[in-house]
């Protein structure tokens, strides 16, 4: 039987039309198997992008493919981090390479089918229209404005789409924001410029505890150890409950991150403010404005005539961290560049680390005062599952990183002995692992804060209570001095309190004293109003605090 041909041009643009939505329409089910206007519009939008310059077949499936990978990319980063992908991620490619190791059949199947349709679709490619020129800009137009660094024209597009996309921005939760609007229209969002906190009044200093009467000045050496975890009981012991029997006092830390995110753990450990007040990761979208002068425990350290150096055994740029940790006050750094790596073996050694700090410790002349600043990556994940969660790579892993950890400490306590000098050595998991199966498992995460993605398997819910994201954040602090006292006293301090309380302690042990760390240390002491209901962050930590302390020039 023979079709008969369609006569009218306008009924056959019409028909054709009709059958690129129904594609766009099913292809959705291979996505997120969700239907709304912003999940529908921005797919529109980005099909007539593609249209611009591919045959409309092939525009469909590029569109599809894209928003495809890009869901499976933000998956894969969520199980791993707690946090989906940005629109500022996607500048930043590199940092990703950390995350190669998750990458699954799905991600690469998309990936095969976006590459295919881009290339028949420029192979067949349509003869150029004016009329598909405007509808595929206005993808552009739209990403554009959100780099706009004044603001306005980010916040005027954010009005629009809401108005006739129905867009909800959830800028203060990520994972909610991607559940409500879909990957295209929350990368979008997120992508807006990261404006600089702005300069202003505020009381933040009218409260503060008094300096020390008679202040250590000890060396202090901080280990932020990646994915380091055991339990406050027998839940999950791990060999980093070795550490009390060589001393080390154990108390637990609030990280605001888990699974991932290790710079925002390191952003509080060292400025003493809460990450959660800037969107993103706070050293890499900040990287290039802040101040040469920034003033940090490390800065103030350096003021204090502290030799203060900044040490990872992974890539300086990873993170950006050979461009921040200059400004925020280390004299010297070093990164694996500089270190001994054997990539056959996987992850660099911590050990590679220790060795180069244990040779910069004793280089230094006897009555130097020494801060140090030790971020650890060989018990990066993944954890690869072996008949279970993938606890039994995990806990091998991290007994290795003991191992060099108990050597390290050893030796580091001989040279301060030698040089007469008293030492703090601080060791805190930067965030839980991402086995989530396993915490629940174990009784120490209640099912209750989780709820089952479209893979099946086990991710956080959107909504949790402060004392759910306060148990999400728990992980363990560690603290030993040569005068016993004195690591107890810390380890009293900062019990059960946030990250960014760690430096205002340890800088009360030095003189001068910072009035900013004597009020940071005032707010810990009472320990309220933290991981409580709402956008806590903003009533303890003032936005022209992080312009005066960060972004001054």
């Amino acid at each position: 039987m023979k079709w008969p041909a369609i006569s009218h041009p306008w009924l056959k643009s019409a028909l054709l039309l009709a059958a690129v939505c129904a594609l766009l329409l099913a292809g959705r089910y291979f996505i997120d198997r969700q239907w709304d206007v912003p999940r529908l519009g921005f797919s529109a939008l980005l099909f007539f992008f593609f249209a611009i310059f591919l045959n409309r077949w092939c525009a469909a499936w590029a569109a599809l493919s894209l928003e495809g990978l890009l869901w499976n990319v933000s998956y894969v980063k969520t199980k791993a981090t707690g946090e989906p992908l940005l629109g500022r991620d996607l500048l930043e490619v590199g940092q990703g390479l950390a995350l190669t190791a998750y990458i699954d059949w799905d991600i690469i199947g998309f990936a095969v089918g976006l590459v295919a349709a881009v290339s028949l679709g420029l192979w067949y490619r349509p003869s150029f229209r004016k009329r598909r020129l405007l509808p595929g800009l206005v993808l552009c137009g739209i990403v554009g404005c959100q780099f706009d660094t004044s603001g306005r024209y980010a916040l005027e597009t954010q009005r629009w789409l809401s108005k006739t996309l129905d867009t909800r921005y959830v800028f203060y939760n990520f994972r909610e924001n991607v559940k409500q609007n879909g990957i295209l229209a929350h990368l979008v969002l997120s992508a807006e410029s990261m404006h600089v906190p702005k300069p202003g009044q505020h009381d933040f200093y009218s409260v503060q505890l008094p300096p020390l009467a008679q202040p250590a000045n000890p060396d202090l050496v901080v280990v932020m150890c990646e994915s380091c975890y055991t339990s406050r009981d027998d839940k999950l012991p791990t060999a980093l409950q070795q550490l009390t029997r060589r001393g080390f006092v154990h108390a637990r830390a609030i990280s605001p991150v888990y699974g991932g995110g290790t710079a925002d753990a390191e952003y509080e450990a060292l400025t003493g403010l809460s990450s959660l007040s800037l969107p993103g990761i706070d050293f890499q979208n900040f990287s290039s404005r802040y101040s040469e002068q920034s003033a940090t425990l490390a800065s103030e350290l350096d003021s204090a005539g502290y030799l203060t150096t900044g040490m990872h055994n992974y890539h300086g740029s990873f993170y950006k961290r050979a461009e921040v940790y200059p400004k925020f006050g280390f004299q010297q750094s070093r990164f694996i560049d500089r270190m001994y790596w054997d990539r056959k073996a996987g992850w660099p050694l911590d050990k590679s680390m220790y060795d180069v700090a244990l040779q910069n410790y004793r280089s230094a002349a006897p009555e130097q005062k020494q801060f140090m600043f030790l971020v650890t990556v060989s018990t990066h994940g993944p954890f690869i599952p072996n008949n279970d969660s993938g606890i039994g790579q995990y806990q091998t892993r991290l007994a290795a990183a003991v191992r060099d950890l108990e050597n390290f400490e050893a030796t580091l306590f001989k040279l301060a002995k030698q040089r007469q000098r008293p030492l703090v050595l601080v060791v805190f998991g930067d965030h839980k692992p991402a086995l989530n199966e396993e915490f629940v498992a174990r009784g120490i995460l209640p099912q209750s804060m989780f709820e089952l993605d479209q893979k099946g398997a086990l991710a956080f819910k959107n909504q949790l209570s402060g004392a759910e994201q306060k148990l999400r954040g728990d992980v363990p602090l560690m603290i030993k001095a040569n005068r016993p006292e004195l690591a107890a006293q810390l380890a009293g301090e900062l019990n059960d309190k946030p990250l960014f309380c760690l430096p205002a302690s340890l800088s009360r042990q030095t003189s001068p004293t910072s009035p900013f760390f004597n009020a940071v240390a005032a707010r810990c002491e009472r320990n309220e109003g933290f991981y409580v209901e709402g956008l806590w962050w903003r009533h303890v930590f003032p936005e022209a605090l992080y312009a005066e302390r960060l972004f001054a020039s």
